[in-house]
């Protein structure tokens, strides 16, 4: 097994292009073939492919690489487009994580542009969400933005377009209006009360007030402006200056704490992704401050040495692989520019084979027997279950791969919006400190908030590889279903030849240790339910499960053929041609 371990590197940000924009490969007198918007989640295509979870941030994708985009300009364009067509997902109050692939020198570069804590944040002033329970604060929730620095940093290094060519796709579709999805309509409807408390939010539901109406047109000129200033101006735009000012006010008047100086302090962070060899197969994904990445490695390293045959010995099998690395990622995980994050240690061989040693094909194993600590562990802190996120994958003509994954967190992020985009509520993922009455072993506050701290993630941007090509891009969205969602995928996609269309469709299973339960998709067949329940499992339905996108690039002599697929449980449309 080859592995990288995480090596942290601050990018310097430009606020400028260092060079030229490129003039695309035709003119204005060529016919050129416009970008194909499939009318089903799964299409293929033989020039370029971008899949998204919404069919105008496809299209916004698709129509930068027929400008003459690279994969980088084609990500930027539908991330923004996302951000005007999937609000409750994903925007420029946001931020991700981003894996790129260039084809001239075969090189990988993994871009961390995720939310960091302002520096008065203390670890005690987030307050868990109840379901059921009384509102709370949202105020400390808000986190420094990093999207807007993200978008930049693949544009000044992977980008051959002007960033204003690259932002127009989305600020037309805010201008001229977005559709929303039935999904959408649905997000609408359960969060309509706080949608109802801030002006854009007003604008997004019906007369009544409570729900967007799937197919109407809904507009946001304030986000047309917005995103067409980025494009003159860039990200500090949002960093310094006026913009800057805007969202410290609108934060602290629901009781934020970000000020100018976290905002002007924001930088991306360039990270070594982790890389391994499954399955006769390269490999590559996230590395912490997301535990996503480590999860599926150590998932795929324990269906290796099992080798489930059947469908409901692969459900099981699976399920029974993310026990383990979810407790690890509950005890180790943390912003590695502050705390150690042993992953050499957690994915060692003799490791793995010692907790694959504890697996029993007939019967379901408390999670606690899959629990491996290290010397002086600490014990593992609870997991904040998370949801919302965007993912996008973008393949373009001349090789190059995006897999990126954004998100506000919850639906609409903190529900308070500036300059038509929503802030997030990121800090919500970091654990809450231990009681100060807690009897028993040391609860793991290796993911506590702490200034300028970014919190644990379940983001699984990744890439496989046969040999030295790359032959799958994939990641997900919806919480710490991400990673399992997205390890079922690329199983089956890569182990079982499924094709990716039907492996993104596929019903789906969750289990993250604690609780004990394994959550279930409804079109799970009955007959594998039962077979789970016989074996042990306690089977509960799963509901907001995860979303995934994916292209398999297939080689055929010198000719390439993408299959893209968006996940229908979102209702995304790939583009291409």
């Amino acid at each position: 097994m080859k592995l990288r371990a995480t090596l942290p590197v601050v990018v310097a940000l430009l606020s400028c292009r260092s060079s030229a924009p490129v003039t695309p490969p035709h003119t204005a007198a060529t016919p050129v073939e416009a970008p194909r918007l499939s009318e089903t989640p799964t299409a293929t295509f033989a020039r370029f492919a971008v899949a998204a979870d919404h069919p105008e941030a496809s299209r916004a994708g698709a129509e930068v690489l027929t400008a003459g985009g690279t994969a980088a300009d084609a990500a930027a364009a539908t991330m923004l487009a996302l951000g005007v067509a999937s609000p409750a997902s994903s925007g420029l109050g946001g931020g991700g994580f981003a894996l790129y692939y260039r084809a001239s020198d075969r090189t990988l570069t993994f871009i961390d542009f995720r939310e960091t804590a302002p520096a008065a944040l203390q670890p005690n002033a987030i307050q868990r969400f109840t379901p059921g329970g009384p509102p709370r604060p949202m105020g400390p929730t808000i986190g420094v933005p990093g999207e807007p620095r993200g978008i930049d940093e693949l544009l000044h290094r992977f980008g051959r377009l002007d960033r204003a060519r690259v932002v127009e796709p989305a600020a037309r579709l805010a201008e001229q209006g977005f559709t929303p999805s039935e999904h959408m309509a649905a997000i609408s409807g359960r969060f309509a009360a706080a949608l109802g408390r801030d002006p854009l939010g007003r604008t997004f539901l019906n007369a009544e007030g409570t729900a967007m109406v799937a197919g109407s047109t809904v507009r946001n000129p304030a986000l047309a402006a917005t995103i067409r200033a980025f494009g003159r101006e860039g990200a500090d735009y949002f960093y310094q200056g006026a913009v800057a000012d805007e969202i410290v006010r609108a934060a602290a008047g629901i009781g934020g704490v970000i000020t100018a100086d976290d905002l002007r302090a924001y930088r991306v962070v360039e990270r070594q992704p982790l890389t391994a060899e499954r399955f006769g197969y390269r490999f590559v994904t996230a590395p912490p401050e997301s535990a996503g990445g480590f999860t599926m490695l150590s998932s795929l390293a324990l269906m290796e040495r099992w080798n489930p045959r059947s469908e409901p010995d692969v459900v099981h099998a699976l399920a029974e692989s993310w026990r383990g690395p979810f407790l690890d990622r509950a005890r180790y995980f943390g912003d590695p520019d502050f705390v150690n994050v042993p992953i050499d240690a957690l994915m060692a061989p003799e490791r793995t084979a010692a907790r694959a040693a504890r697996f029993d094909m007939a019967r379901a194993r408390p999670s606690s027997d899959y629990d491996l600590p290290l010397p002086e562990s600490p014990a593992p802190a609870a997991v904040p279950p998370g949801t919302g996120t965007s993912h996008l994958c973008v393949v373009d003509a001349e090789g190059n791969v995006a897999s990126v994954t954004t998100t506000v967190n919850i639906p609409f992020g903190a529900g308070v919006s500036v300059r038509g985009f929503w802030l997030n509520d990121e800090m919500d993922d970091f654990t809450s400190p231990p009681a100060a009455d807690a009897t028993g072993p040391q609860a793991s506050t290796t993911n506590l908030a702490g200034a300028r701290r970014r919190p644990v993630s379940t983001m699984t941007p990744s890439l496989v590889f046969e040999g030295d090509r790359p032959v799958l891009c994939v990641g997900g969205s919806g919480g710490t279903r991400i990673v399992t969602a997205v390890t079922q995928v690329a199983y089956r996609a890569m182990v079982m030849r499924t094709p990716v269309g039907e492996a993104v469709a596929h019903p789906r299973v969750h289990q993250a240790a604690s609780p004990e339960s394994m959550g279930v998709e409804a079109d799970v067949p009955e007959a594998v339910q039962a077979d789970l329940r016989a074996r042990g499992h306690e089977v509960t339905p799963l509901r907001y499960g995860a979303v995934v996108q994916a292209i398999r690039i297939v080689r055929e002599g010198d000719a390439v053929r993408l299959e893209a697929a968006t996940d229908p449980r979102k209702g995304g449309r790939p583009a291409g041609r």
